[in-house]
């Protein structure tokens, strides 16, 4: 098949990152993929990177009828069986474009993000009739499309992330070489926390519950912050590094700044700490899980369908570094609860978040297997 993977932001998080991802993917099994996305953008980059051809038909600027314009132009020429956007607001150039141009493929659109906005005027109808199927990465979200766009329950089905386990394994010499570049002691506890710099991901949460954990734990123990600012953000990046200073952490905490090895710096730790405020899903707790590192998370938004609360690790309600730091302490003060939890996370990724499942799912509803 002829597939446009489509996302016109030009930040570089979960939502561009997975829209990578099921790029590669498809092109591994032999379909011809295309990109729509952000001129200049780095998802553009990394699909040049991958050999997956890349039509930036959105770009800085506010000339609408140009985006319509161009994508009008693609559609004419390529001919494509299926569009599949990661993020709704592209449906304004997409539907008119598909409109004009007698384009027939089916359209499918990826909700990440929840909306507190009514979508169900006559415009969105519009826009919203034209989609095949809607997949929502989680309850949460498919709770919130159902509230407040103008589709019915049918077409919307909860499809989770998912990545291959088979990538993710625990390594002794991704832990010995991270805490190597670090300067980390071996005997020393490691909790970890990775997400962009971005309000609402918890940060000021994570630096209130360490240095309550400083207070508390007379046994060596770092913390160590993975992630940049994206586009935008560099502000916010500025504020927590300020914050740190002024709770007194030295060398007991750590930046590393934006990093790609995620999976080597997860085997360097021995906690992961998601207390994000309403994460519409959290594709790092499913890369934690999968390397058998047990996590802590906030219970909002999408990460109950991924932790089960004393189950596969611990949840706790967003927000409240006081409870944070009590889960994180729980489990740096019982390593068979930690083994327990590690075990069964991995099973859980195994089972239910397993990239080749999503991927054969995909493709029947692309190839239409699925419509009924």
């Amino acid at each position: 098949m002829k597939i446009v993977q489509c996302c016109g932001s030009r930040s570089w998080g979960g939502l561009e990152m997975q829209t990578l991802k099921i790029s590669q993917e498809l092109k591994k099994r032999g379909h011809n993929v295309f990109i729509f996305c952000q001129q200049d953008s780095t998802l553009a980059a990394e699909g040049r990177k991958q050999h997956i051809p890349v039509a930036p038909v959105f770009y800085k600027g506010k000339n609408y009828f140009r985006k319509v314009y161009r994508t009008i132009k693609f559609l004419k020429h390529e001919r494509p069986d299926v569009i599949h956007t990661h993020l709704s607001h592209d449906l304004w150039v997409i539907v008119p474009a598909m409109k004009i141009a007698g384009c027939r493929a089916k359209l499918f659109l990826t909700k990440r993000m929840a909306s507190g906005v009514s979508k169900k005027d006559i415009l969105h109808q519009f826009l919203y009739n034209r989609i095949n199927r809607i997949f929502a990465i989680s309850g949460y979200i498919k709770t919130s499309v159902l509230n407040t766009c103008p589709v019915p329950d049918e077409r919307v089905v909860v499809m989770w992330n998912a990545i291959s386990p088979e990538t993710y394994q625990f390594n002794p010499g991704d832990r010995k070489s991270v805490r190597e570049e670090f300067n980390i002691d071996p005997a020393t506890m490691v909790v970890g926390f990775i997400g962009r710099f971005s309000p609402g991901k918890g940060q000021p949460e994570f630096l209130q519950a360490a240095k309550v954990i400083k207070q508390k734990y007379t046994h060596p123990i770092s913390f160590i912050i993975i992630g940049g600012a994206s586009y935008g953000e560099a502000d916010y990046e500025k504020e927590i590094r300020g914050m740190a200073q002024s709770l007194n952490f030295t060398d007991d905490l750590i930046f590393t700044g934006f990093r790609k090895d995620i999976p080597r710096l997860l085997a360097g730790m021995d906690i992961l700490a998601f207390p994000s405020h309403e994460e519409s899903f959290g594709n790092v707790l499913l890369e934690a899980m999968a390397i058998k590192i047990p996590v802590v998370a906030s219970n909002s938004g999408g990460v109950p369908d991924i932790v089960l609360d004393e189950k596969t690790g611990i949840l706790v309600p967003p927000k409240n570094a006081e409870k944070l730091a009590a889960g994180l302490t729980e489990l740096i003060m019982n390593a068979d609860l930690r083994a327990r939890y590690a075990a069964a996370g991995r099973e859980r990724v195994e089972k239910y978040f397993n990239l080749n499942f999503y991927m054969d799912t995909l493709e029947r509803f692309y190839s239409g297997d699925s419509d009924n």
